[in-house]
């Protein structure tokens, strides 16, 4: 059995590129705001759904101190702990990455509190409970790229401290330090390229050759043999054909009826790596159909193509 096929050279290229690297270190902005929020206009979101004037509505008020910056902070007396939400509108000067810090009043009836700026958390909630009233020091929050103008300031008690006596949560002064901003870290960076070619592939191979079974004179019959081939292809598409079945010969005695090829499959769109496709080979005997002594047999040419290699 003939194998007719198409195999092209193999190149292989691997290719590494590699760029300078480049030193990554701005110098920090040294843009600072001080923002006394008792001074802010607030309101409250509340969720309360009491009667207001009660004991248990949530208010935000003004609370003088000689011991807080411009001798007042900000309170919100959110009593009953209900989710309710304290809003300062502030006004940003310059637009800039700052680290953002925060001094919480605390006392023995503040509760756990959560800042936020523009609907994003600030830090970690602060517990503010204390036995005396006083001013904790300024808490870094984290670092936040503000743009010019208005933003949102939003506190939520979020939770108590078994000691502590109500829900309160206070603020005097919120700090805007640009110097303070965390710095993207200096880095070198390179690039790599890494690529491989593929050969211009078209791969076929047969397997055992078929063999039918003795025929037998005089008996009406259809016999049956098999192979398999194997496809490989990395072209855009990939034919299998086989020569013209013709007829089985012995010699000079040629058989009376043709012999018939079937492959499972013939044609792919794509590239294909060990495809295995069933080859069928059939051949009738007639009852009345002379039969000569010997092997009877016929070469058959199986030709993988392609049309966009």
């Amino acid at each position: 059995m003939k194998l007719a096929i198409a195999l092209s050279a193999v190149i292989v290229a691997v290719v590494f590129a590699l760029q300078p690297a480049n030193a990554v270190d701005d110098a920090p902005s040294s843009r600072m705001q001080l923002i006394e929020v008792e001074q802010q206009t607030p309101y409250l979101e509340s969720f309360a759904g009491v009667t207001a004037g009660t004991a248990t509505t949530s208010i935000i008020r003004r609370v003088s101190g000689i011991t807080f910056s411009s001798q007042a902070y900000a309170q919100f007396d959110n009593h009953n702990g209900d989710g309710s939400r304290a809003t300062w509108p502030i006004e940003v000067e310059d637009g800039d990455v700052y680290g953002i810090s925060a001094s919480f009043v605390k006392g023995p009836s503040f509760g756990i509190v959560q800042l936020a700026l523009d609907g994003r958390p600030l830090g970690e909630p602060f517990d503010a409970y204390a036995a005396e009233l006083g001013l904790e020091a300024p808490k870094f929050l984290g670092t936040v790229a503000l743009a010019e103008g208005k933003h949102m300031l939003t506190m939520t008690v979020v939770g108590k401290n078994a000691a502590s006596t109500d829900w309160l949560g206070g603020i005097d002064l919120l700090v805007l330090d640009a110097g303070k901003a965390a710095q993207p870290t200096p880095t070198a960076v390179a690039t790599a390229e890494v690529g491989g070619s593929v050969p211009a592939t078209l791969s076929l191979s047969l397997g055992t050759p078929p063999r039918f079974e003795a025929f037998i004179p005089g008996t009406e019959r259809e016999y049956t043999a098999s192979t398999q081939a194997t496809v490989t292809s990395s072209a855009g598409d990939a034919r299998l054909t086989t020569s013209e079945p013709g007829y089985l010969t012995n010699g000079a005695y040629t058989l009376a009826q043709p012999l018939q090829v079937a492959l499972s499959k013939t044609s792919w769109d794509g590239p294909i790596s060990g495809e295995t496709v069933d080859v069928t080979f059939k051949q009738a005997i007639g009852a009345r159909d002379p039969l000569r002594t010997g092997t009877y047999a016929k070469t058959l040419t199986f030709t993988l193509s392609t049309t966009n290699p």
